[in-house]
């Protein structure tokens, strides 16, 4: 089963889901990090979202190979969450390294992502 574009936006919502919950409770002692109508905005995307593809699924029922596999799609958004995770620490240590003033630092801590 290919999902292609259906699978991609699917899998970065759930990694962006992921990264936010992990960044919580690794660095914020699971306060949240985001206003709380953007938390309920996203919960109520998510759990919609969810809801769309089992609709999706009902209907293609004489189709198996073409239902999505939530379980799957969740599963790859674990790898490209743990890499956004990695981006946005070092991204935030390098915004701090920049204001101790640890420009030289700063700067090679963000051309690993940059690719410069």
């Amino acid at each position: 089963m290919t999902l292609g574009m259906a699978g991609t936006l699917l899998s970065n919502l759930f990694a962006f889901c992921q990264a936010v919950k992990t960044i919580m409770q690794t660095y914020f002692d699971g306060e949240e990090i985001m206003f709380s109508d953007l938390v309920k905005s996203l919960d109520d995307l998510t759990k919609h979202t969810k809801e769309l593809v089992t609709a999706f699924n009902d209907s293609v029922t004489n189709e198996p190979d073409d239902k999505i596999d939530l379980e799957v799609v969740q599963q790859g958004a674990a790898k490209v969450a743990a890499q956004r995770i990695l981006y946005l620490v070092d991204m935030a240590k390098a915004d701090a390294l920049d204001a101790a003033g640890e420009h030289r630092a700063a700067r090679e801590l963000a051309e690993r992502f940059l690719g410069v």
